[in-house]
C-alpha cells in the first residue's frame, strides 16, 4: 500500500482555476508530491503563473507537453471545454498515463474516448482538499487496476475522506459532497448575521460561525454517533435550543437542503446527459 508514502510520478494538472489549484496547493501542503514533479496549464495565463510564483510548480506552454511529462494527470476544465480540451489530445494518451477527471457530469464513457488507452478515473472533490479536509466520492474505468486504487485514495485520502462508488451515484455526490460547501458557508455567513443582529462584531460572530461548524463536524466524526444523538444532549428541557429548532422546522430548514441536494443533483445528471449527447452527435 502507498499509506504514508510519497508519490514518485510526475503529476500534471490541465486547468488550474479553483479545483485545480486547490488540488496543487493540498498535495504539496501534504507533502505527497515536491513542486518541482507538478507540471501545469490554464489557458489563463496570469493566474497560472501566479499559482507558479506561489507554489514553485512548473507551468507548460500547453496541454500537450503535459501529456508528453506525465504519467498522473489530473483533468480540472469546465464541463463545457473538456471535450473539445481532450480531442486534440486523444492520440497522445497511452497505457502508461492514469487519467483522473474531476469534472463535474462527464461520465467515464467520455472519458475513455477522449483519453484513447488510458487507465481513467473520474472523481468529484470538493474545495476543502485545499486545507486537507475534503470529501470526495470517485469510480474506476474499465481499464483500471488495483494500483490506480490505491494511488486515488492516496491522493485524496491525504487530503480529507474518499468512498469509491458505482459511477452512477457521482451525481449524488456533487450534490452532496461537491457543492455541499457552498452551502454550508451560506449557513455560517447567516449565523452570523444572526450574531450581529443579536450584537456580536461582524468579526467575532463570523468566527464564532465558522468555529461552531467545524467543531461541530469534528465532534460528530470523532463520536461516531447519529448527529440526533448529539442534538439532542445540547437540547434541554424548554430551553434555547429546542426554541431554535422549533423555529428552524416551521420554517422547513431540513427539507430546503434536501432539495438543495436532488436539485444539484439533478444538475449533475443533466450535464452528463448533456456530454452524452453530444459525444454521440
Amino acid at each position: 500500500m502507498y499509506h504514508n508514502q510519497i508519490l514518485k510520478e510526475l503529476i500534471g494538472v490541465i486547468g488550474t482555476g479553483k479545483m485545480g489549484s486547490a488540488l496543487i496547493r493540498g498535495l504539496l501542503k501534504k507533502n505527497l508530491v515536491n513542486s518541482n514533479q507538478i507540471y501545469a496549464y490554464d489557458i489563463i495565463y496570469e493566474d497560472l503563473m501566479e499559482l507558479v510564483n506561489e507554489t514553485g510548480i512548473n507551468a507548460t506552454l500547453n496541454n500537450l507537453q503535459i501529456v508528453e511529462r506525465c504519467s498522473i494527470i489530473f483533468i480540472c476544465v469546465k464541463p463545457q471545454v473538456f471535450e473539445t480540451t481532450l480531442q486534440k489530445l486523444q492520440t497522445h494518451f497511452t497505457n502508461d498515463h492514469l487519467v483522473i477527471s474531476i469534472v463535474a457530469g462527464v461520465p467515464l464513457t467520455t472519458i475513455e474516448r477522449l483519453t484513447g488507452k488510458a487507465r481513467c478515473v473520474r472523481i468529484m472533490p470538493n474545495m476543502p482538499f485545499q486545507v486537507g479536509e475534503g470529501a470526495a466520492g470517485y469510480s474506476l474505468g474499465t481499464r483500471n487496476d488495483n494500483r490506480d486504487s490505491e494511488i486515488v485514495e492516496l491522493v485524496f485520502g491525504s487530503l480529507g475522506k474518499v468512498f469509491q462508488f458505482p459511477e452512477h451515484l457521482l451525481d449524488a455526490v456533487t450534490g452532496l459532497s461537491g457543492t455541499g460547501p457552498a452551502y454550508v458557508f451560506v449557513f455560517i455567513e447567516a449565523l452570523a448575521d444572526g450574531g450581529v443582529l443579536a450584537g456580536l462584531s461582524r468579526r467575532e460572530a463570523l468566527i464564532l460561525s465558522a468555529q461552531t461548524v467545524m467543531g461541530a463536524a469534528k465532534l460528530l466524526l470523532e463520536q461516531n454517533v447519529h448527529p440526533g444523538v448529539l442534538k439532542d444532549a445540547i437540547m434541554s428541557p424548554g430551553g434555547t435550543t429546542a426554541s431554535a429548532l422549533q423555529l428552524m422546522e416551521a420554517r422547513g430548514f431540513r427539507s430546503i437542503l434536501i432539495d438543495a441536494v436532488e436539485a444539484a443533483t439533478k444538475k449533475s445528471q443533466f450535464l452528463g446527459q448533456n456530454n452524452l449527447s453530444l459525444s454521440d452527435r
